[in-house]
């Protein structure tokens, strides 16, 4: 059977890239596999992997001033040109199964349906007319018209896709009955893990007494980073830090981390490139991680910071609460509130041997969530959807 697998982004290269490695690592064991990525490097792998470049229009616009705030628009332009690639390989191409992520691979789908293929519609995010609504809620409250959100053809190219999907691949339950509840069978949509490398991800002794509070990932308004900033303010911990790492994707939310900054001393921003830094020197500094997300298909960094003895705080519409066991190794609290969110840190901070034993029995899980676990899952979809014996 030939499998194609694609995303445009890069192998292994941030969360969305990290996912798209452990689908192609799966995929690469059950049949002869072909991945199309963005990027230039070919990266070393047992399986053929095809860089399509970069969207030139793409990064033009977002080299110009008046335009650069058009995030959307960057995003649908180098999505168009990506999957327009992909379909124009696939027409001299041989492929029985193409599994393309969502907003990227419409125009693939269609060549793929007309040669035969199965299509697998691969979704990193909840159900995307979800995402968008939480987004707008966001905008009202940052009061930026400019805030990062989905241009409608993306949308509608979801839709499209959506229609050819035989099967939609999603990366928790959480996101999964984001598409329940949106209409879709259950049986359309199948839930696929992601896994964490425990050895490169593992707990180190903390050096000193802070209480730090840690978020790592981009600042953009579906991660509700605001919401975490005023929790650990109502919390007030005495000698507590809340280090924030990852960049904005916004204008407000620039000026509003400029702001929090300048005010607020114990409240720090770094920056780290987690594909090629120890990750240990962040998650081993901190206490606690929150991932305060509004709306997130999983969040892989909660799975991260669980392999580094962390306990973590997600939202429940954030899909790492399905590795959350509440009170046990973290807490899952509603999105968009901020003060049940401050009593979970002042629980943590005030029982420190509690927050060790969470951070233990969080380790427990990231190592339960192994590549062998999810190569068994993958193989299970297969044969549910007639593809293996």
């Amino acid at each position: 059977m030939k499998i194609t697998l694609t995303c445009n982004t890069g192998l292994g290269t941030g969360g969305q890239g990290v996912c798209l490695a452990n689908a192609a690592v799966g995929l690469s064991k059950l049949a002869d596999l072909t991945v199309y990525c963005s990027g230039v490097e070919k990266p070393q792998t047992h399986f053929p992997v095809n860089p399509l470049g970069y969207s030139r229009w793409s990064k033009r616009l977002l080299a110009t001033p008046v335009l650069r705030r058009r995030h959307d628009l960057a995003v649908l332009l180098s999505d168009l040109r990506f999957d327009h690639q992909v379909s124009k390989q696939l027409q001299s191409q041989p492929c029985d199964l193409i599994m393309g992520v969502a907003g990227q691979t419409n125009l693939s789908f269609k060549t793929a349906k007309a040669k035969g293929a199965k299509t697998w519609l691969y979704c990193l995010n909840n159900y995307l007319p979800f995402m968008q609504q939480q987004i707008q809620q966001e905008m009202k409250s940052l009061n930026d018209p400019t805030v990062a959100t989905m241009n409608p053809m993306m949308l509608h190219r979801f839709s499209g896709e959506c229609q050819q999907a035989d099967l939609i691949v999603v990366l928790s339950e959480v996101a999964k009955q984001s598409f329940v509840k949106a209409g879709f069978a259950s049986e359309k949509v199948a839930v696929l893990t992601p896994f964490v490398d425990t050895n490169r991800f593992r707990p180190i002794p903390k050096t000193d007494s802070v209480f730090r509070v840690l978020y790592v990932g981009t600042i953009e308004p579906r991660k509700g980073i605001t919401y975490l900033v005023d929790a650990f303010l109502k919390a007030n911990i005495p000698e507590s830090e809340l280090l924030i790492v990852g960049g904005t994707s916004t204008r407000a939310l620039r000026i509003f981390m400029e702001k929090t900054l300048n005010k607020h001393s114990q409240i720090k921003q770094e920056f780290w490139d987690f594909s090629s830094a120890d990750p240990t020197e962040i998650f081993g500094k901190s206490s606690v991680l929150v991932l305060p997300s509004v709306e997130d298909g999983f969040g892989l960094v909660a799975l991260e910071a669980m392999a580094c003895g962390l306990p973590v705080i997600v939202t429940s519409q954030c899909g790492a609460a399905d590795v959350v066991d509440n009170g046990v190794n973290g807490f899952v609290v509603p999105p968009r509130d901020s003060q049940t969110m401050a009593d979970k840190l002042v629980y943590l901070a005030e029982n420190t041997a509690k927050c060790l034993e969470m951070g233990k029995s969080a380790r427990n899980v990231a190592e339960a969530q192994t590549q062998a676990r999810y190569q068994d899952n993958l193989s299970k979809i297969f044969k549910h959807q007639g593809l293996l014996n």
